[in-house]
């Protein structure tokens, strides 16, 4: 599985990179903000087979960059990372093409499971996420001891 980590947040898509690239079956083909001007390209070369993006990117409306991406390759699973009120519109991530949304403070192997299964997201998009009450608490893994995201919204 090749993923493509969009997010403005260094210190999180660092974290992203180090946490899917322990997975013997993910591949990390690419991880960057939303500064580049041909970011829409460079994830299509990258030829990954998931996108995970940051609904807060500060150079780009992540669901315009989804909608894009959705246009020119309708194959590749669109997830998004984002707290519980940046889901405030699930039809608007619908259209602009994002098949599952997940919870940023979601534990390591929740993230892993989800970008594994985002296949399934092409037939039936996840937005359990977004109207859970329970949420995935956060659970050091032995690779990466300690708290990995931020925990509160904001």
């Amino acid at each position: 599985m090749r993923v493509f980590i969009l997010e403005d947040c260094e210190i999180f898509r660092l974290s992203l990179t180090l946490i899917l690239s322990q997975e013997p079956d993910i591949e990390v083909v690419g991880a960057v903000g939303s500064n580049n001007r041909n970011l829409c390209g460079q994830i299509l070369a990258s030829h990954c087979n998931v996108l995970l993006v940051g609904l807060r990117l500060r150079n780009r409306s992540a669901l315009e960059v989804a909608k894009q991406i959705n246009e020119s390759n309708p194959n590749i699973p669109i997830l998004a990372l984002g707290f519980s009120t940046d889901a405030a519109n699930v039809a608007d991530m619908r259209k602009s093409g994002i098949t599952m949304f997940i919870p940023m403070h979601s534990s390591n192997d929740f993230i892993a499971n989800k970008v594994r299964n985002a296949r399934e997201s092409l037939e039936r998009c996840d937005f359990s996420g977004v109207t859970s009450s329970a949420r995935v608490s956060i659970v050091p893994g032995p690779q990466f001891p300690g708290p990995h995201f931020p925990t509160s919204g904001g």
